[in-house]
């Protein structure tokens, strides 16, 4: 770690690239503004922590949002325009910008229409339907509303998945809308048996017999269909965003489930990586929280949790299978900045030093981009040091 900051030449400092194993790495940091509904920030202490992080590590981009708050967005903005660093919007697509009273409401098969997981102040989690138009018609609308007065160079497209196991058995069906119902059923799927597997509260049908890649296969023939449906429609909305923005001249990105438990939520990696100038996979070792790593696998049981690590060949909570996915990742030519988990809130991120081994093993192997996730408001000046001296 740094001990002292104020040795360090700021100017020359920040111009420097990270270089291990002879490669270069450049950072991202995200910047939580807020909910859609109000700021949790003033212009002085963004500024103020942006500047600091500007000036000691080598910054890519910075993914901001999604409070409407111009003078905020004008300042964050403004400060990098000057500093010549990439503006992503951040887009929570499904969830938290979705006006609730106007949207089609993601149903669960249970009958229940919200969802429950609520684990930072400003997220709710709770997802629209994911085949509606509305859905995609709104994302558009609040990018524009977001952006009034400024100028990004790309949009960063969160939840777009469909709830995971970690909220509810239920939430691995998908949506239950009758439309939704039907695109299962288009793909071959049984949905009144799959509605029994879900009263019986049947785990072991969503066991995959083998991987293909960063999707998985099931025996079960209709939960098999139910999978690759749920994929496939994430996919086409993918595409029908990712046309829309780039229409406008935009770059686009996509945040991840990490690739262990992706399909599971209705991410195709190799498909929607293909399509985006970045993928950030959720790498979040630390997080006992939605996308965290061990989180998501103990919604989806320890009988899960056993097959999947059969099937990538080592720990899937662990940093060594982590490592070995990103590379795998960059082999499919997928620009894939993993995301690192370094904030510390207790209770929910628990990131310590063991996050500069983990920065170590990605950069040695290759990674050339990383994202410090998911708040740079809520990591330490010690941690950043820490980075910084990597």
């Amino acid at each position: 770690m740094i001990d002292n900051l104020s040795e360090i030449k700021y100017s020359n400092y920040r111009k420097k690239k990270r270089r291990i194993g002879g490669r270069s790495v450049r950072y991202t940091v995200q910047l939580c503004t807020g909910s859609f509904d109000r700021s949790v920030l003033e212009p002085q202490e963004v500024v103020r922590k942006l500047e600091h992080t500007l000036q000691i590590l080598d910054v890519e981009r910075v993914i901001f949002g999604w409070a409407p708050e111009d003078g905020l967005n004008r300042a964050i903005c403004s400060l990098l325009e000057k500093h010549g660093i990439e503006k992503y919007l951040w887009l929570p697509v499904f969830a938290e910008i979705q006006n609730q009273e106007d949207a089609e409401p993601n149903r669960n098969i249970a009958g229940r229409e919200r969802q429950d997981v609520n684990k930072f102040a400003g997220d709710n989690f709770e997802f629209a339907c994911q085949s509606s138009a509305k859905s995609i018609g709104r994302a558009a609308e609040v990018f524009d509303e977001l952006t009034e007065g400024c100028r990004v160079d790309g949009v960063f497209l969160d939840r777009i998945r469909y709830a995971s196991a970690a909220g509810s058995f239920g939430n691995l069906f998908g949506c239950w809308c009758p439309r939704c119902q039907k695109l299962y059923q288009e793909e071959g799927a049984d949905t009144e048996r799959l509605q029994r597997l879900a009263k019986d509260a049947c785990m072991e049908a969503f066991l995959p017999e083998e991987r293909s890649g960063f999707t998985y296969r099931f025996a079960d023939r209709d939960v098999d269909c139910l999978m690759r449906a749920k994929r496939k429609l994430i996919s086409r909305q993918v595409r029908m965003l990712e046309k829309r923005f780039r229409e406008r001249g935009l770059k686009v990105g996509a945040d991840t489930f990490t690739p262990s438990v992706a399909d599971f939520v209705g991410q195709d990696l190799a498909e929607i990586g293909e399509r985006m100038d970045f993928i950030k996979p959720m790498v979040y070792l630390r997080t006992d929280a939605p996308a965290g790593v061990p989180f998501e696998l103990r919604g989806l049981g320890r009988d899960i949790k056993r097959r999947l690590d059969a099937l990538w060949g080592g720990d899937t909570e662990g940093m060594t299978l982590a490592v070995q996915q990103m590379k795998l990742l960059q082999e499919k030519d997928i620009c894939a900045a993993p995301g690192v988990d370094v904030n510390q809130v207790e209770g929910v991120f628990n990131s310590d030093a063991d996050v500069k081994r983990f920065l170590k093993k990605l950069q040695a192997a290759g990674t050339e981009r990383i994202v410090l996730s998911w708040d740079i408001m809520h990591i330490s000046d010690e941690m950043l040091a820490a980075i910084a001296g990597i």
